[in-house]
């Protein structure tokens, strides 16, 4: 628990734990039958991407960045 946690009041962080989840019904419902645009969901972002040497894969901005925006060392699957 973080110091933030701490001096937040339990209401606050139930609050913000229930906004988590009512985001995540609009954001399948939005997936499952329409287009997220129509509830409000912006565009999900594509990244160039590139697996390296060592395993890890590095997203970039756009294909002809040398900075990568993120790296991940260990990839898993996810069910969207």
């Amino acid at each position: 628990m973080s110091d933030t946690d701490r001096d937040e009041p339990r209401d606050a962080r139930d609050e913000s734990v229930e906004a988590g989840r009512m985001l995540a019904r609009t954001w399948t419902v939005a997936a499952n039958f329409r287009s997220p645009c129509d509830y409000g969901i912006p565009t999900a972002p594509t990244f160039a991407a590139e697996r390296r040497a060592d395993g890890t894969l590095a997203l970039f901005a756009c294909p002809t960045a040398t900075e990568p925006v993120l790296t991940a060392s260990r990839t898993v699957t996810v069910r969207r």
